[in-house]
């Protein structure tokens, strides 16, 4: 995805200058964090296989949820659901 570099040319008094590379270097750093994990989320997605990716992904979110509540059956299948999700992430890792 690598293009032709884009120039930026700063010219004008020295404060103006630094403002507009504080600016730019704001802009930069609020876009890096929108992109990255896109791009990771869906190098996951591809590289593995999608249900799996899915499945535990859903089982982490639903163990979360369960462990929290103080009824001891929805606890035990928050455990349950974790020990899905390790699974689950074992075969991403190990894939």
């Amino acid at each position: 995805m690598a293009g032709r570099p884009i120039r930026i040319e700063l010219r004008g008094l020295t404060h103006e200058r630094e403002e507009a590379q504080r600016d730019l270097q704001e802009t930069i750093n609020a876009l890096e964090e929108k992109i990255l994990p896109q791009r990771a989320a869906r190098r996951l997605v591809s590289r593995h296989d999608p249900a799996l990716v899915l499945t535990g992904m859903a089982a982490a979110g639903l163990a979360v949820g369960l462990i929290r509540d103080e009824n001891p059956r929805l606890r035990a299948a928050g455990l349950v659901a974790a020990v899905a999700a390790g699974a689950a992430i074992y075969r991403l890792v190990r894939a």
